[in-house]
């Protein structure tokens, strides 16, 4: 699957899809690189990716 990963700086909460303005929160996926794990998320109307900067 091809898709690009938008990094977004949150501003006390992500509920609202910048990209679509879809309001009712995301989907979550998880994206290993090397040995650290990026939480992702996947806005269910655009299914435009975002990173906030969470990771394990």
């Amino acid at each position: 699957m091809d898709y690009e990963i938008n990094k977004v700086t949150m501003d006390g909460e992500f509920k609202i899809c910048p990209q679509c303005g879809y309001k009712d929160g995301f989907h979550s996926m998880f994206k290993k690189e090397g040995d650290e794990t990026k939480w992702l998320f996947i806005c269910p109307s655009c299914h435009k990716v975002f990173d906030i900067g969470l990771s394990a």
